[in-house]
């Protein structure tokens, strides 16, 4: 395994994508390396951490269990996450809670006595405001004859206001999508009644979204595009919402996004110097030489979200699960990926 592909699996925890040229990189060590992705932000618990590790058999590091993972605030109190799947665990927060100008750390200590430790970092204290609007437009995509035909899709924009602040601001935007579905009414009235199930995806995704008030510009981003996506009927037939995280970042924290940009975005020659591996905040206090990829944040976040239905759609959308040809997620909802019963709360 390259690190290239190290490098991208880090980057789809963060639902990411992207493309590099083929170069050799030093891939000596790509064997047996840690990966996490977690954090911990200004709102109530729980909070995430994923956990895995690389192999020469897989593209993506596999789950590592059996970790006892512990969360550090800088007022003196610590909490122990709990494993909740193969390489998930989730921190409660009933003790630690996220709170601006608080810094914290995590500490993982693995089953065969390895203990990882992060570079603390402190929650930032000001954070911008964003608008998220939504924009039905027509792209040009090429056809298999090497024509071209104009496609309807959506465009998720965000307006975004920088608080006048003394503290440096870093900014990492992402979106992701969700939308319901229903399935079909049951023929007898005894049936249990039909599930709805709610749906998680990723629009097209656009690069990294950074910004910095280090770099000069205005006080406020107008119109700054986020992702777009193509309209399926299935996904909406019933309200579509698209949400943008909004995370105010170390700086630390907003140059490995760069780093990472770097990686995924490169493009050039094969005579480019190859770019160095991003540098997280993840360490073995045992050995310096035990490169650990990922990173551990401590962000303040915020969401804006905007939504479709199919009434703002300029052509008709039938209901999946009526008519021929239904899909099998008519009879069992959960059979869509990336769906589950829970409601969100702005549904």
């Amino acid at each position: 395994m390259s690190l290239r592909l190290i490098i991208l699996s880090i980057a789809f925890l963060a639902v990411l994508a992207g493309c590099i040229n083929e170069i050799e990189f030093d891939t000596e060590r790509t064997e047996g390396q840690i990966v996490v992705s977690g954090s911990i932000y200004d709102r109530p618990g729980p909070y995430q951490l994923e956990l895995g590790i690389t192999t020469l058999e897989s593209t993506i590091p596999i789950p590592l269990s059996g970790a006892r993972i512990t969360l550090f605030s800088g007022d003196g109190k610590s909490e122990r996450y709990k494993e909740t799947g193969d390489g998930l665990y989730e921190l409660p927060g009933s003790v630690v809670t996220g709170s601006r100008g608080e810094t914290y750390h995590i500490e993982i200590l693995l089953a065969n006595g390895a203990i990882y430790q992060s570079i603390p970092e402190t929650i930032p204290t000001v954070h911008s405001r964003d608008s998220t609007y939504i924009e039905l437009e027509n792209k040009q995509e090429q056809t298999a004859t090497g024509g071209f035909r104009e496609v309807p899709i959506i465009s998720v924009y965000t307006d975004t206001h920088i608080p006048e602040s003394s503290e440096p601001l870093y900014i990492h935007w992402s979106v992701y999508s969700k939308y319901s579905f229903r399935e079909r009414t049951p023929s007898s009235p005894l049936a249990p009644p039909p599930n709805t199930c709610y749906v998680t995806t990723d629009p097209v995704p656009q690069a990294i979204i950074l910004f910095s008030t280090e770099n000069p510009g205005s006080r406020n981003i107008e119109q700054q595009l986020m992702a777009q996506k193509h309209i399926v009927s299935q996904e909406f037939y019933r309200r579509h919402y698209f949400n943008v995280i909004s995370k105010s970042v170390t700086e630390r924290r907003y140059n490995y996004w760069q780093q990472v940009d770097e990686i995924i975005n490169q493009t050039g020659t094969i005579f480019d110097s190859a770019p160095a591996t991003p540098k997280g905040n993840l360490f073995n206090p045992n050995d310096d030489q035990d490169q650990v990829f990922g990173y551990f944040e401590a962000v303040a976040i915020d969401t804006s979200r905007a939504f479709v239905t199919r009434g703002d759609l300029p052509f008709f959308v039938s209901n999946p699960c009526s008519g021929f040809n239904q899909p099998p997620a008519c009879d069992n909802c959960l059979l869509i990926e990336n769906s589950t019963l829970e409601r969100p709360f702005y549904f």
